[in-house]
């Protein structure tokens, strides 16, 4: 019966002590602003996007621009526009 009451008081000192604790939030981290990519509008409508192959774009006649390393700066300033590592027309 002894162990249990300093069981009990050790438990009730360990509570207090710790609950008087704060948990203190982390500030929330802190992401590079995004960039803006501009691609020319008679590129067309945007198809997809892969990690493999790239940004694709097709236009009205049906031709396909593969883009693959977009520009990108960190202040968000537009840097030209995109090199097409690929284009592929139809006949």
């Amino acid at each position: 019966m002894n162990w249990r009451r300093i069981a009990t008081i050790a438990t009730l000192l360990l509570v207090a002590a710790t609950g008087g604790y704060q948990l203190k939030a982390h500030a929330e981290q802190q992401y590079p602003p995004p960039c803006t990519v501009v691609v020319p509008a008679e590129w067309g409508e945007f198809k997809a996007i892969s990690a493999t192959t790239g940004v694709v774009f097709e236009d009205k006649n049906g031709t396909l621009r593969i883009l693959a390393q977009l520009p990108c700066s960190s202040d968000r300033t537009i840097i030209g526009t995109p090199p097409v590592i690929l284009e592929i027309r139809r006949k």
